[in-house]
């Protein structure tokens, strides 16, 4: 299989907003770690896939279909064969439209398309051939953030490993499952948070120091096991991420020619629409949560707000606000296969992709997109953050309840497609 890779900076400067929570005060005051764009491209026979990974919140859409038109006519690539992904680290700049949450920022998204246009010209330019390892850990670190009755935490940690002939490493994919809010609200300062300190721990510890692309997981109910805490506590965990796979990595026997396929799937995800009146119902409901505005105080006001406003005007317009575009990409090597989701979904997903089949699944969080969460219908019945307050950031409707299972579905199907 031919292997090819690279990285780049993207890092903001200082002053930017930070993404990812309304309680912070913005905007940034300085640089913990670097951030960065890290492309990995694949190669062998008539299939190839360019996937660029990055150290943000997410990427919004719009982003996406762009550097896809750049890809088709630049590098001849399909939309199907081109993933962006993020880490969701939530201390990195606004690169998707999270009302209160820190602006979106257009100047540093000029900059960030440039950049993951270096990113793949420079992965493109200098592949080599390598061949393919994969292992599994076990890590119990992430904890079920909701502390309901449907707990459910995975503690799985995937490598997939791309070695040279000489026995260094070229490029490593890592996965877990667990948000990346340790450094929490009070940290104004931008970083990759566990994310980069899993990467950077790995690529030390590994011969050929690969580009180590940490990937997150099927993490919308799965929190670091504290937040707000010191930068030291960050390089610990991140390392503990690290350490449940490089000694098996290193030690792993190479995968005899591995069968290389990549799909995806695009499809209607039906939302929780409300007329008029059920809008503005919904929003002066919204406003006597005394949690939220204990929380959040006029920052949640003006989230409601925006929220209502904007969902009125559309209704009034009659603009179709009825659902999101879902997608599904599955990139398979070997036994694994890995699942991109344009969203935050819960924890179980995962498992119900594994279920009935051989091969080893992972999903990959926030990936072409990120159009908010997805729990599971057990959730719904519970309450919560997830289901009854987030969307209102996201600024449009909730998915409608077994919109999770409807993705599950879709993912299965897609399996079946590629798991020849």
């Amino acid at each position: 299989m031919k292997v090819g890779t690279s990285q780049v900076d993207i890092t903001p400067k200082p002053g930017v907003e930070l993404s990812g929570f309304a309680a912070r005060t913005q905007p940034s005051t300085g640089v913990l770690d670097p951030l960065f764009a890290k492309a990995l491209y694949l190669a062998d026979g008539g299939e190839r896939v360019l996937w660029i990974h990055c150290d943000l919140v997410g990427i919004d859409r719009a982003i996406v279909l762009e550097f896809r038109d750049w890809a088709r006519q630049r590098l001849g690539l399909t939309a199907g064969q081109v993933m962006l992904s993020a880490t969701h680290t939530h201390s990195g700049p606004c690169t998707i439209h999270l009302h209160e949450c820190g602006l979106y920022d257009p100047t540093y998204v000029k900059i960030l398309q440039g950049r993951l246009r270096e990113a793949a010209e420079a992965a493109l330019s200098q592949t080599e051939e390598c061949e393919v390892v994969t292992t599994e850990g076990h890590l119990d670190l992430a904890v079920d953030r909701r502390r309901q009755a449907s707990t459910h935490t995975d503690p799985r940690v995937a490598a997939l490993g791309f070695r040279r002939s000489d026995g260094a490493f070229k490029a490593v994919v890592v996965n877990y499952a667990m948000h990346p809010v340790a450094l929490g609200s009070s940290n104004r300062q931008i970083s990759a948070d566990m994310p980069g300190q899993a990467a950077l721990r790995l690529s030390r510890q590994l011969r050929g120091n690969p580009a180590v692309l940490v990937t997150n997981g099927a993490c919308g109910n799965l929190n670091s096991p504290g937040e707000n805490v010191p930068f030291t506590q960050i390089e610990v965990w991140g390392g503990q991420i690290a350490d449940a796979v490089a000694a098996r990595l290193a030690q792993a026997p190479p995968t005899s020619r591995p069968l290389f396929r990549v799909a995806a799937h695009v499809f209607s995800l039906p939302l929780d629409t409300l007329d008029v009146a059920g809008i503005e119902a919904f929003a002066r409901k919204a406003l006597l949560d005394k949690k939220s505005l204990a929380e959040w105080g006029d920052k949640y006001r003006r989230a409601v707000e925006q929220w209502r406003s904007a969902l009125v005007a559309a209704a009034q317009s009659g603009r179709a606000l009825d659902h999101r575009d879902a997608e599904l990409f599955a990139l398979r090597l070997g036994d694994v296969i890995l699942v991109g989701a344009n969203a935050e979904v819960f924890s179980e997903f995962t498992d119900w992709l594994r279920a009935g089949t051989e091969q080893k699944v992972y999903v990959i969080g926030y990936a072409n997109g990120d159009m908010g969460y997805l729990p599971t219908q057990a959730a719904y019945a519970e309450g919560g953050y997830e289901v009854e307050v987030a969307h209102l950031f996201y600024g449009g409707f909730r998915p409608k309840a077994g919109g999770l299972e409807l993705l599950a579905r879709e993912a299965k199907a897609l399996l079946q497609q590629i798991a020849g």
